[in-house]
């Protein structure tokens, strides 16, 4: 019995960790409804916004692999709309590397649950300076949202944003709503294992076995 209760233990523990953090397999980003603020020379089919999210990491803006915004915007930015609420685990950025790598900096990635990215959202990340060409950024405390943009602030430079790929990593929300500003991984998993605990101690107490070693 005590065997059982055991393997009982880890299949709830495993189940409730991997819906916490989930395996991040999906790119959930992929061919969604992706939009932006403006197209350069509005030729859509060789800087559109889908260019950034169709599976294609070709980084070379010239083949009309990349999304290129014009630079007279006050803001440009780059918003995919998943469909669903996802908790997002990481985000890669593949940026253009035939020219002007300089323009990939300043910008920052957000979250947020309608369209309206700039009165409500959570930050994923803020980069300062120039970015590599391949970014890789994990959200910290496991941000959700329906949508993510990618948000750069016009300045002196008047620098467009171009983005060649941007994959999403996450899993999808069901059953709840989420608030994006509150959602702790450690508070899940203390209430988790918690909760665990107390199932483990009843069904010990069903079967008249005094539980051992559970603090």
């Amino acid at each position: 019995m005590r065997e059982i209760l055991n393997s009982v233990f880890y299949v709830l523990l495993t189940n409730s960790l991997q819906s916490v953090f989930g395996n991040g397999s999906l790119n959930i980003a992929l061919n969604k409804n992706a939009t932006q603020v403006s197209t350069f020379n509005d030729n859509v089919s060789r800087f559109g916004p889908m260019n950034a999210n169709n599976g294609n990491r070709n980084q070379v803006a010239t083949n009309g692999d990349c999304t290129h915004t014009t630079d007279t915007d006050p803001v440009k930015w780059w918003t995919v709309d998943f469909g669903n609420m996802y908790t997002i685990e990481s985000v890669h950025i593949y940026a253009r590397k035939d020219c002007c790598l300089e323009r990939h900096s300043d910008f920052e990635i957000r979250l947020h649950n309608t369209s309206d990215w700039s009165s409500q959202f959570s930050l994923c990340y803020k980069q300062i300076g120039q970015a590599p060409s391949e970014l890789y950024v994990n959200c910290t405390d496991h941000l959700s949202g329906k949508y993510l943009t990618v948000y750069k602030k016009d300045d002196h430079h008047h620098y467009p944003l171009t983005l060649c790929e941007v994959e999403v990593y996450g899993n999808e929300v069901t059953g709840k709503t989420v608030n994006t500003n509150t959602l702790k991984p450690t508070t899940e998993i203390t209430t988790i294992t918690n909760q665990i605990r107390q199932m483990t101690t009843n069904t010990r107490n069903n079967y008249d076995i005094q539980p051992k070693g559970i603090a």
